[in-house]
């Protein structure tokens, strides 16, 4: 009877120490920070580097994820590591289409299939498209049995609604900026630099239609959005990669929020410029377009990491993966 008792005492206080552990290894997402959960430089030897990116912050009592990572095994690896609770997450945002910040979706669905995603209104992701598909000679289709034209004969100019590669997902395309919340705004811009080539003897892809031009292509730019979120030393701005350009997503963002800029954090994307350009793009950030912090991560490059800091000093803000900082 005593061994039965101490051995059910026993049992207690290793179930109580168990689920004491397992409690402390989840992290309250606190409201008023950003914490860096993919990335391929940080300090804690423990979490799994990799060329992505991912943060996680809370606004106002809403959890929001920016991006996802290369990888979804990987960012399932780290937030189990940093004790993130991804089925507390309530909004997520996308910045663009690229693999090394999206794909990390496949395993949030998993475990929050109906969190409010928003996405750039990207038609290679499931954006809505509008199409023609009228061609050449249109008389033609009625030389044709009704069974051989589209849609039996009826409208060859239409809107195709897609199901996206995230299927039954809560995804909204967001194609111009918006606020969500209060405070909370979304910074819709396009890159110059990069998108989606589509090039046809004598046409060119604009805004998801055909039109004749005589040996013409067009370089649709690639949509981007950004998160930014007033307090009361300005706007703090999440950045995924900056393919618009950082100083052009600032400019946007101060234009809409009427706002000055306390924070600028995540991806500046400078990795392809040279000293002289980056110089130029810092010295911009600090002293033209006047942003008072910065925490770069991600695409910014080694170069634009030690030239931001000496210029920011103690306003640059190490955000390596793994750390939290504060705003």
């Amino acid at each position: 009877m005593k061994k039965n008792i101490l051995y059910s005492f026993l049992l207690l206080v290793l179930l109580t120490s168990f689920t004491k552990l397992s409690n402390d290894q989840i992290l309250e997402v606190r409201e008023g920070t950003i914490t860096n959960l993919y990335d391929a430089f940080g300090k804690d030897t423990s979490l799994t580097k990799d060329f992505g990116f991912s943060c996680i912050t809370k606004y106002q009592g809403k959890t929001i994820l920016f991006d996802a990572g290369s990888n979804a095994d990987i960012f399932k690896k780290n937030t189990i590591k940093l004790g993130i609770d991804l089925t507390k997450v309530d909004i997520v945002v996308i910045s663009h289409g690229h693999f090394d910040h999206l794909n990390g979706l496949d395993y949030l669905l998993q475990l929050n299939p109906n969190v409010k995603i928003y996405f750039p209104y990207d038609i290679f992701w499931g954006a809505p498209v509008s199409y023609d598909a009228t061609g050449q000679e249109p008389n033609v289709k009625d030389t044709l049995p009704t069974y051989m034209q589209y849609f039996d004969g009826g409208s060859t100019k239409f809107s195709i609604n897609q199901s996206g590669r995230f299927w039954n997902a809560n995804i909204e395309f967001v194609k111009t900026s918006k606020e969500i919340l209060p405070g909370l705004n979304i910074v819709a811009t396009s890159s110059q630099f990069m998108g989606y080539f589509s090039c046809y003897p004598g046409k060119s892809f604009v805004e998801g239609q055909f039109e004749h031009k005589q040996d013409a292509c067009k370089n649709t730019n690639l949509p981007e959005l950004s998160l930014s979120m007033k307090t009361d030393k300005g706007q703090v701005l999440i950045v995924g990669c900056s393919h618009t350009g950082v100083e052009n997503i600032v400019r946007q963002t101060q234009s809409e929020t009427a706002d000055e800029i306390d924070l600028v954090y995540g991806g500046f994307h400078m990795l392809p410029f040279d000293r002289n350009q980056t110089t130029q793009l810092v010295n911009m950030l600090k002293y033209e377009l006047r942003v008072d912090r910065v925490a770069p991560a991600h695409c910014t490059g080694h170069l634009a990491f030690k030239l931001l800091q000496d210029v920011y000093k103690t306003d640059y803000l190490y955000a390596g993966l793994g750390e939290t900082i504060a705003y």
